[in-house]
């Protein structure tokens, strides 16, 4: 009789690991089989800081914007439904030092804060939201492309 070897062993591993993988899956204890409560409508709100542009405009309503998730592209775009943009603003201690206040970075004057909202339909599960395949809570990086920008935000709010 032949003595196994190094390979053997490993084979057989893997098949021990594949069968224990597959029975927990069964039980419920791995992460794939998410039941889905329903699908509703969802509002995305997802902060920019710092875009450095001199078009306050580049991102409108009613246009549509292709979102990325985790280097993972979501077709077709969403419709972009709310924009709120100001002047980026630096924080400087008062005279008295007591206080902060703010003024436009007189360092970047073109740099701009926008608050853009996107809607979409999402799976609703018991962990949260799925769009597309795409888990997104508050504190996702996320990526907006248009016509003339591609920029990085943060999803900070889900309505």
């Amino acid at each position: 009789m032949k003595k196994p070897n190094f390979l053997d062993f490993m084979l057989i591993a893997i098949v021990l690991v594949s069968g224990l993988g597959f029975v927990l899956a069964k039980a419920g204890h791995a992460g794939v089989d998410q039941v889905i409560e329903g699908v509703r409508k969802v509002k995305l709100k997802i902060s920019i800081i710092g875009l450095k542009t001199l078009d306050t405009e580049i991102i409108k309503k009613g246009d549509h914007s292709s979102i990325t998730i985790r280097n993972r592209p979501i077709e077709p775009a969403m419709e972009v439904v709310e924009v709120e943009h100001w002047p980026h603003k630096a924080s400087f201690l008062s005279p008295d030092g007591k206080s902060v206040v703010a003024f436009p970075d007189p360092a970047i004057p073109f740099a701009n804060d926008f608050l853009v909202t996107v809607t979409d339909e999402a799976e609703v599960t018991k962990d949260g939201y799925v769009i597309r395949g795409n888990k997104v809570k508050i504190g996702n990086q996320i990526e907006l492309e248009g016509m003339k920008y591609r920029v990085q935000g943060m999803v900070v709010d889900i309505l």
